[in-house]
C-alpha cells in the first residue's frame, strides 16, 4: 500500500484479510520491523536494527568505518565479507551484539498479533520476541519450529523461524552462500512456504519483501501459476494517507 491508496480502498482489503483470517486461510510473514516495537528493559538500551542498519553494522566491522550511504549494499554479501574476515564464529557473534534481544520485552503488539487465528506464523527474525509473546497468548497454543526436524512433530498453529533462531545453535540464514543452499538444506521450510502460498492469503508485517528467499518463493508462484492465480499478498506497514479534495 502507497500514500496514494484511498482508506476505502484499505478498508476492502482489511475486510478480505478478515474473511480469511477468520476462516483458517491466512498466514503472516513477520519481519524485523515487529521488533522495533519491543519494550526495552531501560532507555540505555539499542533499538532493533532494521535490515539496511544490519548491513551498516556488518560493513563497518570489515571496513572499520561507517559507509556515508550505503543504501544500495548487499547485506547478504558483507555477511559473506564478515566471515570470510573473521569467521563464522565472529560472525553470529556481530549479528548477536547488534540485535538486542536479551534487553527487551515482547510488546502488546506481538501478543495481539498473535491471539489472531493465523493458520501459521513465519519470520525471518532471529530475536525470540514472538517465542515469548506466546507466554501471554491466551485464545491459542503455538508449536515453535527452529529446526526443519521438528516439523513432523508441530501442529498448526506453528511459529516458523525460518532463518534460525538465537534460541539455537544451529547457524543462522544471512550470507549469500546461506540463500544459496537454503533450498537444499532446508527444503522442508521452502515446502511449507509454498503449501502456505498455494492455501492462504500470505501478510506481510513488519517485512521488507525484499529478502532473497521471499523473492525466492515468489518467483515460484508466478512461474508456475502466473500473476492472475497466484495468491494475494499484503504488505502491511505505516503508510501516508493523504486526503484528496
Amino acid at each position: 500500500m502507497t500514500d496514494r491508496t484511498e482508506p476505502s480502498t484499505v478498508d476492502a482489503y482489511l475486510t478480505e484479510i478478515a474473511e480469511r483470517l477468520f476462516s483458517n486461510h491466512a498466514t503472516v510473514m513477520v519481519g524485523s520491523g515487529l521488533s522495533r516495537n519491543a519494550r526495552a528493559h531501560s532507555d540505555a538500551c539499542d533499538d532493533f536494527p532494521d535490515w539496511q542498519e544490519l548491513g551498516d553494522v556488518l560493513y563497518a566491522k570489515v571496513h572499520r568505518e561507517r559507509r556515508p550511504d550505503s543504501r544500495y549494499l548487499n547485506v547478504p554479501t558483507l555477511a559473506d565479507e564478515v566471515e570470510a574476515v573473521f569467521g563464522r564464529r565472529t560472525l553470529e557473534k556481530t549479528l548477536r551484539d547488534a540485535i538486542p534481544d536479551d534487553h527487551h520485552e515482547p510488546s502488546s503488539l506481538h501478543v495481539r498479533l498473535l491471539n489472531l487465528p493465523w493458520s501459521d506464523v513465519f519470520t525471518t527474525n532471529y530475536d525470540t520476541l514472538l517465542e515469548r509473546a506466546c507466554d501471554s497468548v491466551t485464545s491459542r497454543k503455538y508449536d515453535v519450529v527452529v529446526r526443519k526436524g521438528q516439523l513432523i512433530d508441530a501442529e498448526s498453529p506453528r511459529i516458523i523461524k525460518l532463518h534460525g533462531s538465537f534460541s539455537s545453535n544451529d547457524p543462522l540464514v544471512i550470507t549469500d552462500e546461506d540463500y544459496r543452499r537454503y533450498p537444499k538444506d532446508h527444503a522442508p521450510f521452502v515446502n511449507t512456504v509454498r503449501q502456505a502460498l498455494l492455501e492462504s492469503t500470505l501478510c506481510l508485517i513488519g517485512f521488507s519483501g525484499s529478502d532473497p528467499n521471499f523473492l525466492q518463493w515468489i518467483g515460484w508462484m508466478r512461474d508456475n501459476f502466473g500473476d492472475d492465480n497466484s495468491a494475494k499478498i499484503y504488505l502491511g506497514g505505516w503508510c501516508s494517507l493523504q486526503k484528496r479534495s
